[in-house]
């Protein structure tokens, strides 16, 4: 027999606030999960945002465009939350894009799902962790664009999430580093023959 879609959400949650509670089977029956294929978008800038989505299987990337270039903001792998909360919330087009770097899928979690939570006892102090949550990495991302250079960013990235440099393509790591194709490459021979001396 096959887990519940509840079960990553709880995993999730667990790790944010393992005190939550809530009857999941009130929520289960709303849950839903979307599969993509490379490629294949989940959300597209300017559309209604009407949902949040956990990355279950493959990855994907939030992204933006500037000038008809796309700046990545995000990868979000198994585990990951994604999508336009605060749009969400206020009932505004989503301002960024969600992208399938590999074959992928996505637990959604809909506005019937997120009102079943935010209803239960410790439901606002959860929501309260989530916001944090993205709020905290968003900070991170945007100290990380004016305070570090590419080869900061890029050393940061093989420290942490060494796996998205082999998973991801060239040029969304370039884009994410803010950077041209080519002066990642450079940039990755640099780091490469310091290493050896």
């Amino acid at each position: 027999m096959s887990e519940p879609l509840s079960e990553p959400l709880r995993q999730f949650i667990d790790a944010v606030f393992p005190q939550f509670s809530v009857d999941w089977s009130r929520v289960e029956p709303h849950l839903e999960t979307r599969s993509l294929q490379k490629g294949g978008l989940l959300l597209r800038e300017g559309d209604p945002c009407d949902f949040v989505g956990l990355t279950l299987t493959g990855c994907l990337r939030l992204f933006f465009l500037k000038d008809d270039k796309e700046l990545t903001l995000f990868f979000c792998p198994a585990g990951s939350l994604l999508g336009d909360y605060q749009n969400l919330r206020q009932r505004r087009p989503a301002i960024f894009s969600g992208q399938a770097i590999e074959a992928s899928e996505v637990l959604i979690l809909n506005r019937q799902v997120l009102a079943l939570l935010e209803a239960a006892p410790a439901g606002p102090q959860l929501m309260r962790l989530v916001v944090e949550f993205l709020a905290f990495r968003l900070r991170d991302r945007l100290l990380s664009l004016y305070r570090d250079t590419p080869e900061q960013r890029y050393l940061a990235l093989l420290e942490t999430e060494p796996e998205l440099l082999q998973r991801v393509p060239q040029h969304y790591i370039a884009s994410y580093l803010g950077l041209e194709p080519e002066s990642l490459s450079r940039l990755k021979r640099r780091v490469y023959q310091r290493r050896l001396s």
